[in-house]
């Protein structure tokens, strides 16, 4: 095994980089690893109120459901280490289930409908538009050939019930994630060289973007913490 030098980069919201060296005797045997876990810190004056539904610790703040992605051209040949699993996005309680879905271009989703009323899907976005209904207990298979990245993403609404609303970001390369409820992402395998790391929140309307540099044998560990100022995109 070759031994490694991991770059620890600590991203504090307001653009402040923290830098230092671990002990260049931990080892390592994959090339290129990105990792982290992505926080909320709350402003009691500036209260954001979908707090409660992806922040399950207020003290700690791990963040869910949010996509975090790195962005680079360099990456777009990049192959999957595993063949990816194409999704299903159900439509239950009048909600789509899950809210916030990430693919790579070429995969499909099936789209299910496990209320006993009927829904629609409809997507007006230029990398996939589509619209039809789904009957109770039907299901139909929607193919994404394009990629938007997470500046573009395929925003689904229900022509039926105008509360309903989900998103699909559709990535060109396998460096990708939605958090779970402890807020962490890991990225494995990625190619040395200088890239940009992205988290999204839509529900919560949250964009972060930081450069980053992956080397030889390195590890990059990001600490990714928003707050009300990340508070940026209009979907």
């Amino acid at each position: 095994m070759s031994k490694c030098v991991c770059l620890i980069v600590t991203v504090w919201c307001l653009g402040g980089i923290r830098c230092s060296l671990a002990d260049d005797s931990q080892v390592s045997a994959i090339v290129g690893i990105v990792k982290g876990r992505v926080t909320y810190e709350s402003d009691k004056s500036r209260p954001w109120r979908y707090q409660r539904y992806y922040v399950k610790n207020a003290k700690s703040g791990e963040l869910a459901e949010a996509v975090v992605a790195l962005r680079g051209r360099e990456l777009r040949n990049v192959p999957n280490v595993e063949p990816p699993v194409d999704p299903t996005i159900d439509q239950f309680n009048f909600q789509f289930v899950p809210e916030t879905t990430a693919i790579r271009a070429g995969q499909s989703i099936k789209f299910t409908n496990s209320d006993s009323t009927t829904h629609n899907v409809r997507s007006v976005a230029s990398i996939a538009e589509f619209n039809f209904n789904l009957e109770a207990e039907d299901e139909q298979t929607q193919r994404f050939e394009r990629a938007g990245g997470l500046r573009s993403p395929v925003t689904l609404g229900c022509v039926y019930h105008g509360g309903m609303r989900a998103w699909i970001y559709v990535l060109d390369h396998p460096f990708f994630t939605v958090t779970k409820p402890d807020g962490e992402f890991e990225f494995a395998g990625v190619p040395p060289g200088k890239y940009t790391l992205e988290m999204v929140h839509p529900a919560g309307q949250l964009r972060w973007t930081q450069p980053v540099e992956v080397i030889v044998d390195g590890t990059v560990e990001v600490e990714i913490r928003v707050s009300p100022d990340q508070k940026t995109l209009k979907y």
